[in-house]
């Protein structure tokens, strides 16, 4: 079967979206071009467009560009779709209130997790991944123990691509993630000492689904090394795999209605 004809403007204009980010919220035409090497008149009509649809919209100050509020109407039809999100959140405020830090339900994208959930969601946990971030897989507990459970090509494809560093501890060789990813499956959790943000750590547990048994999300507690040590492991395991139980258990019950 012959492959769709793909629309380039179309293409681009994903691209662009693609570029505005939680740490990058508002772009210019200058940088887009350097980034994705689009003219700037090619940039600039996708952008008169988007704007048009209230996708994108400009600062009248700055005179650069942000996602506006149709992106956002998009975004959290998404979001509201996602089954895992509506079990997990009242479940997560329980556990919240018996493990005081910050919890987070992520999930997998082609090497990278997206962070669904956080608790507590305020301006004093900032430092912390935010709701919607992309982070790359190898560098958070959650993400390891996410990478741990797909299949072997997926691995592979990610090995020959290569691993950011982002600490001194971040794992980027390809020999000592597999092994650490095959500890992780073993044991049923991953802790990150450090790997994505210095002074940082992180736990955190598979959520599988029941009836494929195949893993759909991790759910992760995040804090200063000297809250989330080695040696409290165990304290916050008993909580976190009560509750990654309990979402499986929902969701389960939820397909079967």
């Amino acid at each position: 079967m012959a492959e769709p004809e793909l629309l380039s403007s179309v293409q681009n204009a994903i691209r662009i979206m693609r570029q505005f980010s939680l740490d990058e919220p508002e772009l210019g035409i200058t940088e887009l071009n350097k980034r994705l090497g689009i003219s700037k008149s090619s940039i600039y009509r996708v952008l008169q467009t988007l704007c048009a649809e209230h996708i994108i919209q400009q600062n009248s100050q700055t005179k650069k560009y942000h996602l506006g509020l149709t992106a956002f109407e998009i975004g959290c039809v998404v979001y509201n779709d996602i089954q895992v999100c509506q079990v997990a959140l009242p479940l997560l405020q329980k556990m919240h209130l018996k493990v005081l830090v910050v919890i987070q339900l992520v999930v997998y994208d082609r090497g990278t997790v997206i962070h669904l959930l956080k608790l507590p969601e305020k301006k004093e946990t900032r430092t912390f991944n935010r709701m919607g971030k992309r982070v790359p897989a190898n560098a958070t507990a959650a993400g390891k123990v996410l990478l741990a459970y797909q299949n072997e090509k997926e691995i592979e494809r990610l090995c020959s691509i290569g691993f950011k560093a982002f600490t001194p501890h971040t794992l980027t060789e390809p020999e000592v993630l597999l092994s650490e990813l095959a500890t992780i499956k073993k044991n049923g959790y991953a802790f990150s000492k450090e790997e994505f943000k210095v002074g940082m750590c992180s736990l955190a547990v598979p959520v599988f689904d029941e009836m494929t048994n195949q893993i759909i999300a991790s759910i992760s507690v995040t804090g200063p090394k000297e809250i989330i040590s080695p040696s409290q492991i165990n304290i916050y395991l008993s909580e976190m795999r009560m509750y990654s139980r309990l979402i499986s258990e929902q969701l389960g019950l939820d397909m079967m209605k």
